[in-house]
């Protein structure tokens, strides 16, 4: 603490010396809290690899400053007050603590170099206190209000694209829930639903031990999906949703072009509820990797690329135990495991109508990976990467109608959210 003390105290004495001496020694004070902070970290006093006294410029002394912060951004053992003179970091209006103090100081001059880091803090502090008032003031009272909880930038569209996901993800969350423990979101976290109707014809399913586990984890996870989109953009309450056996049945018959005898039930057995569970992770993967180069913002980035993260995880769980079972025959259908799931990435394809973007367990050999095998445990492009696919695509798919103004499927009363109601509202 005592050094802390004394580099604030140089610093302010800076400002009131002459412009040479004022920039030389702050890159000093710079190298003295750099060094400080490596002690506190245990890194050793020559790893930065700078000199004091090299920079004797304003741009020398923004570089050297933005130097430190990329290195200080991974060190976990910095001291708070070290951290805020250092200006780490991005402030909730997402510009930079150091690039402002650069252009301000280009501003005042380069003799006033020490004015502008104290007005910068001053304003970032004024801006900071303003984002809190408007979370404790507005977002608390409303989870759909135009400030997000965490009072940073959202784009409108990054707002609208990632509420658009909550249709996927609330259908995800109550199938996951009640296939694992026989009750849904609204025994789990009740207020996640905001009210809307229960799922219909959700029930437990008949798992072994294992995929129980698994299941019950893919649940626990969605339910953080939702708090996670919510509490960042806001939300809606939970659509009306259709798990019904009868749902899935209908789902399956349109897939294999032909009526199931019985009727396909997700509920009955593990493979059953395997063969149910790829028809719906894969649609909020391929939403994802849509929506990425439509988001603006670097909240909406960041959590976009945790969702497509996980629920690329699932998806890729799926598909690799149901190939390990590829051969097998789903009974009493005599139609192998296999076929099943290429007959539902058709379907999905031909419903979406933009072209192969959903491919089975195996595939052509030009098709694999590299045109080299006939396995295709995880679905991608030629060049490997994921598929992606458009909000309408995905409605045309989730509703079964091959319409995205024509609700059905598991959402029968159509998607909630901006971008799902205004295509409900278009002929």
């Amino acid at each position: 603490m005592h050094d802390e003390d004394e580099e604030k105290t140089t610093l302010v004495k800076a400002t009131t010396r002459p412009k040479t001496k004022q920039a030389t020694t702050m890159v000093r004070e710079g190298d003295r809290r750099d060094a400080y902070v490596r002690r506190s970290c245990g890194l050793r006093s020559g790893a930065s690899g700078r000199r004091a006294g090299s920079a004797t410029s304003v741009a020398h002394v923004a570089e050297h400053r933005r130097e430190r912060v990329g290195e200080g951004a991974t060190r976990r053992g910095e001291d708070a007050n070290v951290g805020r003179l250092r200006g780490q970091g991005s402030n909730a209006y997402g510009w930079h603590t150091d690039d402002a103090i650069e252009h301000v100081s280009r501003l005042l001059g380069a003799r006033s170099i020490g004015m502008a880091f104290v007005a910068v803090r001053v304003l970032s502090l004024f801006l900071l206190s303003t984002a809190a008032v408007a979370t404790v003031t507005g977002v608390a009272r409303n989870p759909a209000c135009e400030s997000p909880a965490i009072g940073a930038p959202v784009f409108p569209l990054d707002r609208d694209l990632l509420q658009f996901a909550l249709n996927l993800e609330h259908t995800e969350c109550d199938f996951f829930l009640f296939g694992a423990l026989g009750r849904g979101l609204d025994s789990v976290a009740p207020e996640l639903a905001m009210g809307g109707p229960p799922p219909i014809g959700a029930r437990k399913a008949n798992l072994d031990a294992t995929t129980r586990l698994i299941v019950e984890e893919f649940g626990y996870q969605e339910v953080g999906h939702l708090r996670a989109i919510k509490s960042t953009v806001g939300g809606f309450p939970r659509p009306q949703l259709d798990l019904s056996a009868h749902n899935f049945a209908n789902i399956m018959d349109n897939a294999l072009g032909c009526h199931l005898n019985p009727p396909f039930d997700p509920y009955a057995d593990t493979l059953n509820y395997l063969l149910a569970s790829y028809v719906i992770p894969y649609m909020g993967l391929v939403a994802y990797v849509g929506a990425n180069p439509n988001t603006n913002g670097f909240v909406a980035k960041r959590l976009l690329a945790g969702l497509l993260a996980v629920e690329a995880g699932q998806d890729a769980i799926i598909r690799a135990i149901l190939y390990q079972r590829k051969h097998e025959l789903v009974a009493p259908y005599n139609i192998t495991v296999a076929e099943f799931t290429d007959r539902i990435s058709e379907l999905r394809n031909r419903l979406a109508m933009c072209g192969v973007r959903d491919e089975g367990l195996l595939v052509p050999r030009e098709l694999g990976a590299e045109a080299r095998l006939s396995t295709n445990i995880l679905s991608a492009n030629e060049d490997s990467l994921g598929y992606q696919r458009t909000p309408a695509e995905v409605l045309r798919v989730v509703y079964g109608t091959g319409s995205e103004h024509v609700p059905g499927g598991f959402l029968p009363k159509g998607g909630g959210g901006k971008i799902a109601r205004a295509f409900l509202a278009s002929p």
